[in-house]
């Protein structure tokens, strides 16, 4: 986690890089008489975790910082095959540049007799680079010991002592020493002698036991110890800067300022140097022909000419090179690169400095004592406008303008000045973003399909993409994609070679395309062998979207903040299809999830956006976590289907794009409402309630109800014939596998082919004038109504039917159905024109008397006219 788990690391695998000849460095001897001695329980019997393969007796850590020495003691007990393997060698470092190295005792015991193997000429001195990978040398060296005739149950004891401390610290001590680990031990000691007029802070961290402090003449004894420790297990994926176990820090630095003024007396050149390196800092920004501010092209030079490499043994574990070394020899680690950067800056008058942070938990660092152990990397700040800038000149293909150079969120930073007082804070930092567009394009249905991708990185992913693509071939990178995408589509193949478009000036984007194609996209249903169907996976998000699993978590979960994808998979169909559309987004805390899908002609855009609003979930707060990331997975796959055998029941002639079920469906729709209307035509009547001196012909508001009336039936076919209703490949795409939209079609011929004929049926009598006009035209705004009534009802429930017609579409023919009903209902039901219009029966039957005198006596009272 935050710093050493296990002090199973001691004795860790190591990388040799070459055998040392300073074995003069190595000496035996006697335990000091300084030291405490401690007795380890050599009986324990501890078992807190059943498998492990050895268990640590005592860990005994004492500093003598009157002499600036130390010594340790392990003891432990081999409880396994595996700890015969493990334990049977172990490891000491050193820095022979300030230390030497005394083994005191090398001892096994068993069955009462103890093994002394102790022998200097059995230990191998072994220069050892651990950070080779990083281009850090430190030229520390590790005496090899490998014990001979190790068996289960033996208990080894080793006791070593180094005597030296850093002199670049100036005689300051500071170390961090765990009281709990990963491992069951059974005592840890640590014991402090320290000069009475020396300053030596504690700090105990998760409620590790208070120090016993004795007074002595001289000096100040301080033991801290646990008798019984537990042992801290961590969960997966735990950050690196969260602690559980007991532990403790020791300081003699008093303040921050201390630490600055103590490392910033390294970060001092002389004024000809600094003459050398502004003439230097000028020719590099003159020869710039992009930008106007010279912390670009410095930054770059840094950056990208000088390359990363350290050598860190002794003073140089904290004192940089010379900046007119470093320009000159084209190297350095990160100290020397950021002291160089800031003298360049300094040319230009940039108010810069070296600053101090931690690459793995600066957002802790604030609540550690003042000690430079706080801090693993080294980077740069500059003040510009009154607000601070940072720069880390170990990244290198960096794009965009000063303000735009990104640096990680370090947490917290000590600038290396004398003035400095306190810790900076970082500010939150925008990681940038990656678009990515995913184009399928079908160009029939059942054959390959080719997919065409776009990803643009912005920002830091820009950054980091364009070191990946610089560091390697584009045949590996081609490759690599490949792989990619073959873990969602198995026997995908390249189309077009991979090429990119490094926009790293402007808007320090980075562009990639590919272009692939699919032989085998679609595959039958494996529970319909009449279907087939492809799948369109969201694999960039895939590895967001399932969160490793942890029964009872106890750590908290570590996310990557930096995570930021808009992602669009496009599918062009052949033909229209049946999309349902969606919506869904997922509110929580730690991140952002949206998921749609949308249609227009032919187009299917399925939309995910994921970005991680936190650096970590609580351990009580997991649980939700997974089960937000489990519901956003639902989304995951996207499907479509198609059934082909739909299509030849449909179809009469295979050649054939005509719907014949349409067609026949209209026809037999059409026929039968038309025989319904001969039916009334001639056996339905009505009396004329007119009185004969009143009849009118056709005129007023009628005339208008007239040409809505003849419009009506034109309108309809000219939307069946014009539109894609009878089309087989509309009604196949359209209700393909979805039954609801099947049988909305079917309703939708229905009704519309029984308005077309009842409409022509009414136009025939609107214009005969039958008596039974009003009444069948109340009928006919009520079926209008119904007819709206029921699309609205379809549409609304089934999303598929809003992306081929929409809500709004549909709201509005509602709307305007009730509205002719409210105006068109009372009218015909009231209008005197109405009544002295239609006045022709199909029988001729007369009038009565008295039906007139009635009309008569209305007509005094007043009635509506047209």
């Amino acid at each position: 986690m935050k710093r050493l788990k296990s002090i199973c690391t001691l004795i860790a695998c190591f990388w040799l890089c070459a055998i040392s000849a300073q074995n003069n460095k190595v000496f035996q001897s006697k335990t000091p008489d300084w030291v405490t001695p401690i007795e380890a329980n050599l009986s324990s019997e501890k078992k807190e975790l059943d498998n492990a393969p050895f268990l640590y007796l005592l860990v005994d850590t004492q500093y003598n910082l009157i002499e600036e020495r130390s010594f340790h003691r392990l003891a432990f007990k081999v409880l396994n095959s595996k700890g015969v393997q493990e334990m049977s060698d172990f490891t000491i470092e050193f820095d022979p540049d300030y230390q030497r190295l005394f083994l005191h005792k090398i001892n096994i015991y068993r069955d009462g007799e103890v093994i002394d193997q102790l022998d200097l000429n059995r230990i191998k001195t072994v220069q050892r680079e651990t950070n080779l990978e990083r281009h850090l040398y430190d030229g520390s060296l590790s005496a090899l010991f490998n014990l001979t005739d190790v068996r289960v149950g033996d208990i080894i004891e080793y006791s070593y002592g180094r005597q030296g401390f850093n002199p670049v610290h100036n005689g300051n001590f500071s170390t961090e020493e765990y009281l709990e680990y990963s491992l069951p031990v059974v005592n840890i000691y640590g014991r402090y002698l320290v000069p009475k007029n020396n300053d030596f802070e504690i700090k105990f961290f998760n409620g590790a036991a208070k120090p016993e402090v004795t007074e002595h003449a001289n000096y100040r004894e301080y033991v801290i110890k646990n008798d019984d420790p537990k042992t801290i297990l961590y969960d997966n994926n735990t950050p690196s800067w969260y602690e559980s176990s007991k532990s403790y820090q020791v300081s003699q630095f008093q303040s921050w300022n201390d630490v600055a003024k103590n490392y910033n007396q390294f970060y001092q050149i002389s004024a000809s140097d600094r003459n050398w390196l502004q003439a230097k800092a000028k020719e590099i920004v003159e020869a710039d022909t992009i930008f106007d501010d010279p912390i670009v092209p410095l930054t770059r030079f840094v950056q990208d000419k000088i390359r990363y490499l350290g050598f860190e043994n002794g003073l140089s574990s904290h004192k940089p090179s010379n900046p007119k070394d470093i320009f000159n020899r084209r190297y350095g680690d990160c100290k020397d690169k950021s002291f160089l950067l800031s003298e360049l800056l300094k040319a230009y008058d940039i108010d810069a400095h070296p600053i101090l942070v931690n690459s793995s938990y600066g957002n802790t660092i604030d609540e550690d004592l003042p000690s430079p152990n706080s801090f693993d990397h080294c980077i740069v700040q500059y003040n510009r406008f009154n607000k601070n800038y940072f720069i880390d000149p170990t990244i290198n293909n960096q794009g965009g303008d000063a303000e735009e150079i990104f640096t990680p969120d370090y947490g917290f930073g000590l600038i290396l000045d004398d003035t400095t007082s306190a810790l900076t804070k970082f500010e939150p930092v925008d990681y940038g973003k990656t678009n990515i567009t995913e184009t399928f394009i079908i160009d029939s249905i059942g054959g390959p399909t080719r997919l065409k991708v776009e990803t643009i990185y912005s920002g830091y992913k820009a950054d980091l993409t364009r070191a990946e693509f610089n560091g390697n071939g584009l045949s590996s990178i081609q490759k690599s994609y490949l792989d990619f995408y073959s873990l969602a589509y198995a026997d995908i193949e390249v189309a077009e070679e991979i090429y990119f478009k490094d926009d790293r000036d402007q808007e320090n984007t980075f562009t990639v395309y590919e272009e692939y194609v699919i032989p085998n996209h679609w595959a039958t249903m494996p529970d319909d062998a009449d279907q087939i169907y492809s799948e369109y996976y969201a694999l960039a998000i895939d590895n967001y979207m399932f969160p490793q699993k942890t029964a009872k978590r106890e750590s908290p979960y570590y996310i990557n903040k930096s995570t930021n994808i808009d992602y669009n998979i496009v599918i062009f169909t052949p033909e229209k299809w049946g999309v349902e559309t969606d919506y869904y987004k997922s509110d929580n805390p730690y991140f952002e999830y949206t998921y749609e899908t949308k249609y227009s002609n032919a187009r299917i855009d399925i939309i995910h956006k994921y970005k991680t609003l936190n650096d970590h979930v609580p351990a009580e707060d997991y649980s939700d976590f997974l089960k937000a990331h489990e519901k956003a997975a639902e989304n995951i796959s996207y499907y479509l289907t198609y059934r082909p055998g739909l299509a030849n029941s449909f179809a009469s002639n295979a050649d054939s794009n005509i719907s014949w079920f349409a067609v026949i469906l209209f026809l037999v729709v059409f026929s039968g409402v038309g025989f319904l209307c001969y039916l009334l035509y001639i056996k339905f009547d009505i009396p004329s309630k007119a009185h004969p001196d009143d009849h009118r012909p056709i005129g007023g508001w009628l005339v208008l109800v007239s040409i809505g009336l003849c419009i009506t039936p034109v309108a309809i076919m000219g939307e069946f014939l014009t539109g894609e209703i009878f089309t087989l490949d509309y009604f196949v795409l359209m209700a393909s596998g979805k039954i609801s939209i099947f049988l909305f079609l079917i309703l939708l011929v229905v009704l519309h082919s029984a308005l077309v004929a009842y409409s022509i049926f009414m136009i025939i009598i609107f214009f005969k004038r039958r008596t039974i006009v009003p009444t069948l035209m109340i009928v006919l705004y009520v079926f209008n109504f119904i007819i709206n009534l029921l699309s609205t009802f379809f549409v609304y429930f089934i999303p598929t039917l809003q992306t081929e017609i929409g809500l709004g579409e549909i709201y509005i023919d509602l709307a305007r159905s009730i509205i002719l009903a409210i105006i068109w209902i009372p009218y015909f039901s009231m209008s005197e024109r109405v009544k002295d219009t239609f006045v022709n029966t199909y029988n001729k039957k007369k009038i009565e008397v008295k039906d007139i005198e009635n009309l008569n006596l209305a007509k005094d009272k007043g009635s509506l006219n047209s």
